[in-house]
């Protein structure tokens, strides 16, 4: 019954959770992409010199990572209390009618994780075709023949 309620109350509130929504697949997507570049076929078939430049960057890469992953858990914690702030009549009504705080704790978490894995799978995909393009610039700038990469 929950889980039914959660499902209605996401497709009820699209636009709310759209914030939450994008700022999730951007994070998916980037941590993709950036993280990916280093172990892609193109890039590992590179001569020495270059390859050992490519995974320099990458390591660099890996080190900017933690930083964007504290600024995007930022801002998903001010889009979820932006969602909170903007539901707070719903979450009232809820509670009048009898609903329990863990009740409603429930409610939001599963819609919390509806949202997430449908970012989630959205972020994957968009980080795929973004790390493909990522390598072919990468490549490209290095003046090495782009083999294996697929747009």
């Amino acid at each position: 019954m929950l889980v039914k309620l959660a499902f209605a109350n996401v497709r009820k509130s699209a636009r709310d959770f759209a914030v939450y929504f994008f700022t999730l697949v951007l994070g998916v997507a980037v941590f993709y992409a950036f993280n990916s570049i280093a172990d892609s076929s193109a890039v590992q078939s590179l001569p020495t010199d270059v390859s050992e430049v490519v995974q320099l960057l990458s390591n660099i890469i890996a080190g900017v990572s933690v930083f964007i992953a504290i600024v995007l858990g930022f801002l998903v914690l001010y889009a979820n209390a932006f969602l909170i702030r903007r539901r707070r009549a719903e979450f009232g009504m809820y509670l009048t009618l009898g609903m329990g705080k863990g009740d409603l704790l429930k409610i939001s978490a599963c819609e919390t994780l509806i949202v997430g894995a449908a970012s989630l799978a959205v972020g994957l995909l968009a980080g795929v075709a973004l790390s493909q393009a990522l390598t072919c610039l990468c490549l490209s700038m290095m003046a090495q023949p782009v083999e294996g990469v697929t747009l």
